[in-house]
Order: C-alpha cells, then structure tokens, then sequence
C-alpha cells in the first residue's frame, strides 16, 4: 500500500474520508408523507419482487427512501407490523391500487470516471406487470478483478472489501454477524511502523449506519459503497471512489 499510496492518510484521502465531530442531524424537513402513501409504496415493491420488502429490498426499489419508514416507526420489524396491519384493514383498497409507480422514471447511472448521466426509463407497457419478474437484480457493470457488477448490498460491500482490504493498509482479524462487523488493525504510522485497531461497520450506503442505531463511539470506519452521509461522526471509505485508483484486473 505504501508504495501506491504512500500513507495511510494519503490512500483514506483519495477514498473521500472524513471525520467530523458528532452533530445533531437535520430533521426531517417538508410536507409530512401520508402514512398510507408510505404503505402503498411498499405494496409495489412487493409485487414487483413478488415477496415481502426487506430494509435493502426498500432501498434497491421503493420510491421513498428507507428513512421515513425508521423514523416513524422503528426498526424494520416494526415497519413490517404495521405495514401487515395496514394490508390487513385495507384490503378492499389494495385491490384497486395501480400496479405501476408513475409513468417515467428517472434513474441515475455512474460510469467508473465518476460522471453522472441521467437516464429517462419509460413505463412499464400496459399488461407488463403480469409477465414474470426478474429474480436477480444487479448493479452497474463494473469488470473489477473478476466482479463485474458493483454492489447493491451489503454482502457485496464486504465482498469487495475483502478482495483490496490489504492495499488499503488494513489487516484484519475477524469477521462477526454481531456489531462492529469487522476488527482488525491498519497502518497508522508507516514510518514508525505503527499500527492501530480497526473496528469496522459494512453498510450499502454509509447513512444505514444511523438508520441502524449503531454507537459511532464502538466504530473506527464505516466501507460503503456509497457515501451520502458527510456529517458522519466515523471514518468512511466509499469503495465506489477508492477501486477507481486500483488496478482492474
């Protein structure tokens, strides 16, 4: 790592790290979602992906993010009860709601130069809805040392962490279902040849680590593949930017 990078420092640098000090986190601001137009939401996804919408099935597919849903209701557990009661005392209704979500949809793209571009999808044709649905659902083309698309969960974020995790400096000791995900140790100080403990968080999307509740004092790094937290009070390494300065192959 050193002869690419140079430093630790250097290599966080370029992975748009950032430390902040602990603040208090914007409201949520605007008119206020109705709660029925939250639960309508999460009935698409369902029959889209054909079962029950888990937290990353919301945020792969809804078109609300998954932060109304904690914050008025709890953890996804709960999201779950009261979306099941919602079914449950308007079923009448849920018979008649439209299959589609609205007639275009916007979707963004990131090439691995970093440029966004958008791209206007159209609907669904009429009669679509009924054909089968994908079982699989990828991320962008990527072709990174055998991955040839880019994560769209978590499980693909600790995949490829795993794969250049030595080149970022790090050295790791063990991997756990329990918080934080991951412990082991990263070179601090490579003149001195000093090394410090690493306790490690895997997110999609480093904002999941407060959707979670978890204690930014118990973490030293959040990986993500996205970054859309920069008021994060831990070290984030957004590894959409880092494989950018890595060989692909």
């Amino acid at each position: 790592m050193n002869g690419r990078f140079g430093n630790i420092g250097n290599a966080l640098e370029l992975a748009g790290l950032r430390r902040t000090s602990p603040t208090e986190h914007l409201k949520n601001r605007g008119q206020k979602i109705e709660d029925a137009s939250l639960f309508q939401a999460l009935h698409r996804v369902e029959k889209t992906i054909g079962h029950e919408p888990g937290f990353n099935d919301c945020s792969a597919h809804c078109e609300y993010s998954v932060r109304p849903y904690v914050r008025r209701f709890g953890k996804w557990a709960s999201v779950l009860i009261r979306y099941r009661k919602w079914k449950a005392e308007n079923e009448h209704l849920i018979l008649t709601l439209p299959n589609d979500a609205p007639s275009k949809r916007e979707a963004t793209c990131e090439n691995r130069t970093g440029a966004m571009k958008s791209v206007l999808v159209p609907a669904i044709p009429n009669g679509a809805e009924k054909k089968k649905t994908p079982g699989q659902f990828y991320g962008e083309p990527i072709d990174f040392r055998g991955l040839r698309h880019a994560p769209i969960n978590e499980q693909g974020v600790v995949f490829l962490f795993a794969m250049i995790s030595r080149e970022l400096g790090f050295n790791i000791e063990s991997v756990q279902q329990g918080f934080p995900d991951c412990e082991g140790k990263y070179l601090y100080d490579p003149k001195k040849n000093l090394w410090a403990k690493a306790r490690i968080e895997f997110e999609y999307k480093a904002s999941n680590f407060e959707l979670h509740g978890h204690d930014s004092s118990q973490c030293d790094f959040v990986v993500c593949w996205v970054n859309d937290w920069p008021e994060c009070p831990v070290n984030v390494i957004e590894l959409r930017t880092v494989i950018l300065s890595l060989p692909s192959h």
